[in-house]
């Protein structure tokens, strides 16, 4: 390979050539350096992509003096740290979610019969007082906004707001008991 100050300077000036150059002679190390990290080979190869497309982005502010296989180096070790601190949190979310699907009351619904289900809904959507039903087949079932519903029965947009919560509250009740049936 060329000097590097020389191949710097190149980079400097967003030179293609003097990029392929570098990419071609240190994508390979990278990935295998990257994989003593990482278990996937194929995470190893995006993120030495990934330091390649940054390091593209900000070639042009290279020091004249930089050891470009120091700083590659560096921001795939970097990466790397980043991309495994990034998993385990990722792994403790999913953890913490199974852990409160498999000991929650509140399960996802089965129903045998989703016509039947479907219809108490619908029921309980017309057990709730007679505006407060209106306004939320309004919204959900025919799909206005809260403007037009207001618009539309002559009513301001925060009573439309207020009449869907309580709308949803109470459905929200009802419901979790119609899942316990």
């Amino acid at each position: 390979m060329e000097n590097e100050q020389i191949l710097v300077s190149r980079l400097r000036n967003k030179d293609k050539e003097a990029f392929s150059l570098v990419f071609n002679e240190h994508f390979g190390v990278l990935t295998s350096y990257a994989l003593r990290f990482l278990d996937d080979r194929e995470d190893a190869e995006e993120i030495v992509q990934d330091v390649f497309v940054k390091f593209w982005d900000k070639c042009s502010e290279l020091a004249p003096d930089s050891a470009i296989k120091s700083y590659l180096y560096r921001s795939v070790h970097n990466t790397c740290l980043n991309h495994i601190k990034h998993q385990k949190v990722k792994d403790a979310y999913k953890q913490h979610v199974m852990y409160h699907m498999e000991n929650s009351s509140e399960l996802s619904w089965e129903s045998s019969d989703p016509e039947k289900m479907r219809k108490e809904i619908l029921d309980e959507i017309d057990n709730l007082p007679p505006r407060c039903s209106e306004i939320f087949k309004m919204s959900r079932l025919d799909g206005l906004k809260y403007q037009e519903i207001a618009d539309h029965l002559g009513i301001s947009v925060k009573t439309v707001e207020v009449q869907m919560g309580k709308a949803l509250r109470v459905l929200r009740e009802k419901l979790v008991h119609l899942k316990t049936r």
